[in-house]
């Protein structure tokens, strides 16, 4: 059930990201950028043939095949089950598995990602949807691993030697327990 819902809310996010960069080619791209809050926020339409800040602008076989890499390695966690009551790795996993593979899917179909989000106040670069699941998902696992997880192999060997102590002493309460009662 797990992977099930991965999968659709996976799915979903892709769609969601598809559609605004759908959107922002059919609209932006011939009638200009679109200003949300003055010199603050505006819709841009551009391209990217690179990572973030054009890291390996025109590299398409390095960042396809890193990227499909790293998300089979993404899907494969999700898929396993290994995180099943661990909803904030899930969550930060999706994010990240959804605009990986909503980037992915620009590079394949058009050779470049649509990028269309712009902050005006700061020199940031041009991003899309997909970068912000990927943003925020990172952000999630990021705090999720550092402050929340602990590794429960460690408990499992805490609770059997808790297990053993607590077996030992029962033999000795039953012992102790059968002493007793023959002297009273």
């Amino acid at each position: 059930m797990l992977q099930m819902a991965i999968l659709l809310i996976s799915a979903a996010l892709v769609g969601v990201d598809q559609l605004t960069k759908w959107l922002a080619m059919t609209f932006l791209q011939t009638g200009g950028p679109v200003v949300i809050w003055d010199g603050v926020f505006s819709l841009k339409y551009t391209v990217n043939t690179g990572a973030a800040w054009n890291l390996f602008d025109g590299q398409w076989w390095l960042l396809t095949g890193l990227t499909s890499v790293m998300l089979a390695g993404v899907l494969i966690v999700l898929l396993s089950g290994r995180f099943r009551r661990h909803r904030m790795a899930n969550i930060g996993g999706v994010l990240v598995f959804a605009g990986g593979i909503g980037n992915l899917i620009d590079r394949f179909v058009h050779g470049y990602v649509v990028d269309f989000l712009k902050f005006d106040f700061i020199d940031f670069p041009i991003f899309n949807v997909a970068d912000c699941f990927i943003v925020i998902g990172s952000i999630t696992l990021f705090i999720y691993f550092v402050f929340l997880y602990s590794d429960h192999s460690e408990s499992k060997d805490d609770s059997k030697q808790k297990d053993e102590v607590l077996t030992s002493g029962n033999d000795d309460d039953q012992t102790v327990g059968g002493d007793g009662g023959d002297e009273a």
